[in-house]
Parts: C-alpha cells; sequence; structure tokens
C-alpha cells in the first residue's frame, strides 16, 4: 500500500498563523487606502461644485447692462444695510439688470439677483419668474462670497458703476473642515 499523502496539523496551523499575520498587517492598509479614495472623491465633488458655481457667476455677472449716463446696471438690494457706496451692493449679494435675447432675436430685460443665503449660493432671475437656483449649497458661511468691484487699472476698488469695469468673484467652500477657495475676475462686456 502506498502512503497517504497531506497536511500535517503542525502544517495546517502554521499556515493559519501566517495568514492571520497577513490579515491582521493588510487589513488596516486596505481600509486606510478606501478612506483616502473616499475623501479623495469627496474632495473632487466640491471643487467642481466650486468650479461650477463661480464660472456660472462669472458668465452672468459679464453680461451686466451698461449705460453711458448710468455705468453699469447694478442695483441695491431691498432693505440692504450695506456700506458699499454708490453701487448700493452688499458684499455678498448682487443685483444687476441684463438683456436676454429669445431663439427669434427679441431682447427682454431681467433683473439677476446672486445671494448667499447661509450655506447656499443662490441665482434668480425676474423674467422669467422661475425658483431660484442653488449654485451650491456648501458656502463657508456668510463670508462665503464677495464681490470686489475694481476700476480699469484692476487694482483699484471702486463703488461708482460708471468705473467699474470688473469684477472679482471670492467663492469659500467648506467641507468635513477644509474650506477650498477660487477667485476669478470677470472683466465686464465692452462698453459702447
Amino acid at each position: 500500500m502506498g502512503r497517504a499523502r497531506g497536511f500535517t496539523l503542525i502544517e495546517l496551523v502554521i499556515v493559519i498563523i501566517v495568514v492571520s499575520i497577513m490579515a491582521a498587517v493588510l487589513t488596516p492598509m486596505t481600509l486606510s487606502g478606501l478612506l483616502a479614495y473616499n475623501t479623495t472623491q469627496a474632495d473632487l465633488v466640491v471643487l467642481d461644485k466650486l468650479r461650477y458655481a463661480t464660472e456660472r457667476l462669472a458668465r452672468e455677472i459679464r453680461e451686466v447692462n451698461y449705460n453711458s449716463s448710468n455705468g453699469f446696471a447694478f442695483a441695491a438690494p431691498v432693505g440692504a444695510t450695506c456700506t458699499a457706496g454708490t453701487l448700493g451692493m452688499c458684499p455678498n449679494t448682487m443685483i444687476f439688470t441684463r438683456t436676454f435675447l429669445d431663439a427669434s432675436g427679441t431682447a427682454s430685460t431681467a433683473t439677476v439677483t446672486i445671494s448667499n443665503t447661509g450655506s447656499a449660493v443662490k441665482l434668480a432671475y425676474s423674467t422669467p419668474t422661475v425658483a431660484a437656483q442653488t449654485l451650491t449649497d456648501e458656502l463657508n458661511g456668510t463670508t462665503g462670497l464677495s464681490f470686489t468691484y475694481l476700476t480699469s487699472d484692476g487694482v483699484t476698488t471702486t463703488t461708482d458703476p460708471k468705473l467699474v469695469r470688473s469684477v472679482q468673484i471670492s467663492l469659500t467652500l467648506r467641507h468635513n473642515g477644509s474650506n477650498y477657495t477660487q477667485r476669478t475676475r470677470v472683466e465686464l462686456k465692452n462698453i459702447t
């Protein structure tokens, strides 16, 4: 009769011990890798929200109407008690008039309102009247959105709508204890 082959009890115990040691070492590394991946994905989502909100605000602000006698058509928020001078603009709210063209080329004027409502940046139009759109909902409090109005030199701030040539948007989002800030300068459309 041939000798039966197999594993001895000692060999099986040694394999179980080696596999247990490997599992004890590899499990924390795998979990930390998954945690890093989830954190990175969450950060990318926040950065995408930040980019979208900033680009959307820039696209709207670029279209502020201009009148040679009054300057750019900024308006004061109702009941505003801010000290932004003749622009009537609060540092974290902007209201202005712009012209839209429909598919047939007919122009219509609408008031655009960009506001900071706690943790959200909202964009609303007077015509057509629709509910305000939330551009992002992770704003870093009331200071997370601010506007700076600059003259043609790009350095000097102004509160005179006739002298404004660009607007700097500063947007800060907060996610998992980290702040993500983006600043964008918007050159207003050419004055004719």
